[in-house]
């Protein structure tokens, strides 16, 4: 073809492509408008530092330069674009220029070109254009020609250069986003405290960065590369998706990018360290993830356990002086085990405590205490202690309220079943099947919840009066009351409340008779209220159980049930281990089963489901006869003062079991709820139960619990017993309610297992260091276990139903006749199957052997009233006072 002729291309391009500069063009036609339209490609380009992070996108109407390339392209029609192409090339050849010379300087290649409106219109019509992204595809994936003699074949294009560029573009993109992200990531100040570990949240982190504001290039890239282009079967996907989150992940390696680039972008990457360390992962793994980015440091995960220990000491400093605060303590035993013997280095076994205080931040604070007038309350108690006619009354005064709860239990163990179907119930929302109201309920909500903060752990033995003493002085000090001054103001002002087991409370009080005539009231203990753990006290409570009716496997006792049910470790009582939950489990099963063939039998049905018929008030009427009848104190009497031959002990001992265990499910249900008028009501029973039981230790310190209530304690400390030291609820629900020792065995748990520190220097030193920590680690814990849904050993696991369980004891129970009066059915007295009455025998062995020894024993100890507070005192004869220090 033959290069066209310049007058007939200037033609052309006048035609064509300089329509809009021809003689009839109008300056103020709104098609040509280079400057103000909002998508000029040169606003910036006189700029010589023109950075394109600076530009600002805006929201316009479509400019002018799409509807004049539409009505270009609209011109050419079908038309073969070749000749003209064909033509320019000849043009620009001709002009010594080539399209790589002419693309140069249209995009800003010089001076000139940037400023002359005619280029700067054509440039900003490309840039504009709804082509030139096609133009820049194809440029990477070259179409392959109809005529190409290999098919197969594709030309390189514009690939490497493209690619080159892109990777450029979106290095700068990424850096300019990370950039934009970091405040997210960006520690807090008080990055070791418990709101600073557990405030990053990775749900809205995620959003953030999803966001247009946030970094969405590096966000699609992220979790694009998670997921195959080809994807596997929607089945497949769903199990990977469920076992590995994106989400998480994507902003998990946000999290190792920003802490490559800064080392104060932590926040997560210090949370995650300190929850790696508390597992017990070694030095070595967390050296190996800090080098990836993905953690801290090993040293600094020591510096940090030690902050986190000194913070909350510092805290707890501040937060018994303005608080109102009480205390608990427990026996903890380590056994230390060496692989190289020395006769310094060997494997033995070490006993010490371990103690919590308890504020409540959030709640109002009880009046001040008068030490003084407790003091004075004391004296008068003393002299006018509590009898068993006294205690006998308290019971006939809660008989009624503890009754109408035994009724809704009974009746609850019908709703619940199966059979009956509550959901389906037609009148399920009637209040005769509501619970009667708490006799006083604790407060709950985020406002009354219970705060602790774990004291260091010593290595000093409560076993021992000695010990005892010791343990008082080792907890002072940890608490600042240690100098002389503290010791009077505390002796003369300060009540402080210790709880713990019955050895506890039993050492603490024997401690306090021994110094009862000492020169002043801090050595006396004056300033000491010991109440016992509730926890404990069911423990005693559920042993007592198990020893009254165990029985043997040829009767029918918990021993064959528990037989039946294939329920092993308990033929013995034991206080270590599981036992106490699988007996705790064991009388709730067999007590459901009992009460459930009772329904059977008082109202004459073959299935429960029969009395869907009947109305709540029937309903309420029938289980108040199952308690006449099968659980009530009336029907066990009238059982044994049947005449001779007439006698089933079979049905007294199924009778006086529903009764004792109806008052054990009563106990748990008030601590659950937190409702601590019942559990004060429980005391007379428990208290001749323990009695007639052999307990005799659990019997006297309910014996000392009512005589704080009834006689020697004043109604601040009476109302500050029982709102705090009883029961705590550290998660804000209405049946989050835990007694406070239980909490105490948990944190012994977490100091000897869970975040015992390991090493060849895990010795006491670094348990008492470590053991401040221990709340946060919890936190820190439970806050990852929420946002990962993690499941976690000993917190969270699936209870296995229990019907199976309970029916099979119902037809055992039905077999055997237990609830049927079979005249003749005889259990010798001298059978281990022979069950004995503890609570009735307990009012007489409580009159002749109990009461009268506590008595005597309390008036041994004739405690002084003097407050002598000398230098001498509190400096070098302090020393020479038992638990004073210099």
């Amino acid at each position: 073809m033959e290069p066209l002729l310049a007058d007939a291309f200037e033609q052309e391009l006048h035609n064509n492509w300089g329509s809009l500069f021809d003689d009839g063009y109008d300056e103020d036609d709104d098609e040509y408008i280079p400057f103000d339209d909002g998508y000029d490609s040169d606003r910036l380009s006189d700029a010589s530092d023109w950075d394109p992070v600076d530009i600002i996108e805006e929201d316009h109407a479509p400019p002018i330069h799409l509807e004049r390339t539409a009505s270009l392209h609209q011109r050419l029609g079908t038309s073969s674009k070749l000749e003209r192409v064909l033509k320019i090339l000849y043009y620009m050849e001709s002009l010594d220029m080539n399209l790589p010379l002419f693309l140069d300087a249209l995009s800003w290649g010089d001076d000139a070109c940037i400023s002359d409106p005619k280029v700067q219109y054509e440039r900003t019509t490309l840039m504009v254009s709804e082509e030139l992204p096609r133009i820049l595809e194809r440029w990477h994936r070259v179409p392959r020609a109809s005529t190409a003699r290999h098919h197969h074949v594709r030309p390189n294009g514009a690939r490497k250069a493209l690619e080159q560029f892109s990777v450029s573009c979106v290095a700068e993109i990424i850096d300019r986003e990370l950039e934009e992200t970091a405040p997210l990531f960006r520690s807090p100040a008080d990055a070791l405290s418990e709101e600073g570990l557990t405030a990053f949240n990775f749900a809205e982190v995620a959003e953030k960065l999803e966001r247009s504001s946030g970094a969405p290039t590096l966000w699609s890239l992220l979790t694009g590369a998670m997921r195959r282009l080809h994807k596997a079967s929607p089945r497949s996907q769903h199990e990977s998706l469920s076992r590995r989150n994106p989400t998480f992940a994507a902003v998990m390696m946000f999290s190792q990018l920003q802490y490559m680039r800064s080392r104060n972008l932590t926040a997560w990457t210090k949370p995650l360290t300190v929850f790696l360390k508390s597992k017990g992962v070694s030095a070595k793994a967390l050296d190996l993830l800090h080098a990836l980015g993905i953690s801290m440091s090993h040293s600094w995960s020591v510096r940090a356990f030690a902050g986190i220990s000194a913070h909350a000491m510092e805290d707890l400093e501040k937060v018994i002086r303005f608080l109102a605060w009480w205390l608990t303590y427990d026996n903890v035993n380590f056994a230390f085990r060496v692989f190289e013997q020395r006769l310094q280095n060997q494997s033995h076994f070490d006993s010490g405590t371990s103690g919590s205080v308890f504020v409540k931040p959030n709640a109002p604070q009880p009046p001040p205490i008068s030490s003084a007038a407790l003091q004075e309350q004391r004296r008068m108690g003393r002299i006018n202690p509590i009898t068993l006619a006294d205690i006998v009354e308290l019971d006939a005064a809660a008989a009624p309220r503890i009754h109408r709860r035994i009724i809704h239990i009974v009746l609850q163990s019908l709703l619940d079943a199966p059979e009956f179907d509550l959901s389906t119930y037609a009148h399920r929302s009637h209040p005769a099947l509501t619970p009667p109201a708490p006799v006083k309920p604790l407060p709950h909500g985020p406002e009354h919840v219970t705060k602790q903060y774990v004291l260091g752990t010593v290595h000093v033995d409560e076993s021992s009066y000695d010990g005892t003493d010791d343990l008082i002085t080792e907890w002072l000090r940890q608490l600042h009351y240690d100098s002389p001054e503290e010791h009077q103001r505390t002796g003369l002002e300060r009540v402080f409340f210790w709880i713990g087991d019955q050895l506890t409370v039993d050492r603490l009080r024997g401690l306090a008779n021994y110094r009862c005539e000492d020169l002043n009231g801090f050595d006396r203990l004056d300033w000491l209220v010991m109440v016992f753990g509730w926890f404990h006290l069911q423990m005693a409570f559920a042993n007592s159980l198990h020893r009254q009716y165990f029985g043997t496997a040829a009767g029918q006792g918990l021993r064959k049930a528990f037989a039946h049910l294939q329920r092993k470790g308990l033929q013995n009582v034991q206080i270590k281990g599981t036992f106490h939950h699988h007996l705790h489990e064991g009388i709730l099963h067999v007590t459901e089963a009992h009460l459930r063939t009772c329904w059977k039998e008082v109202t004459g049905v073959q299935s429960l489901a029969d009395l869907r018929n009947l109305t709540p008030e029937e309903l309420l009427a029938f289980a108040e006869e199952v308690v006449t009848q099968h659980a009530s104190n009336d029907a066990i009497e009238d059982l044994e003062e049947c005449m001779d031959g007439q006698h089933d002990d079979l049905l007294r001992q199924a009778t006086m079991w529903n009764r004792d265990a109806l008052y054990y499910l009563l106990l748990d249900g008030a601590m659950r709820q937190g409702d601590v008028g019942l559990m004060e009501d429980l005391l007379p029973h428990l208290f001749f139960r323990f009695s007639g039981g052999g307990n005799h230790k659990y019997a006297v310190e309910i014996l000392e619990l009512l005589q704080g209530l009834h006689r020697e304690w004043t109604d601040e400390v009476k109302d500050f017993v029982r709102n705090n030291c009883w029961l705590i609820n550290m998660k804000g629900g209405p049946e989050d309610f835990v007694a406070i020792d239980l909490v105490q065995e948990h944190t012994i748990k977490d100091v000897k297992v869970t975040y015992r520190p390991k090493g060849p220097n895990a010795g006491w030193d670094l348990m008492k260091a470590r053991a401040p920590a221990i709340p946060v680690l919890r936190a820190v814990d439970e806050e990852i276990a929420r946002q990962f849904r993690t499941t976690y050993r000993g917190t969270s696991h699936t209870t296995p139903s229990k019907e199976a369980d309970i029916k099979h004891l119902i037809d055992l129970f039905t077999e055997s006749k237990l609830h049927v009066y079979c005249p003749g059915r005889v259990v010798p007295k001298t059978s281990a199957d022979h069950v004995k009455e503890f609570v009735s025998d307990g009012v007489t062995i409580a009159a002749r052997n109990i009461i009268p020894k506590w008595l005597e024993r309390r008036a041994v100890y004739d405690h002084a009233t003097s407050q002598t507070w000398t230098s001498e005192d509190s400096t070098t004869a302090g020393a020479n006072v038992p638990g004073a220090t210099a």
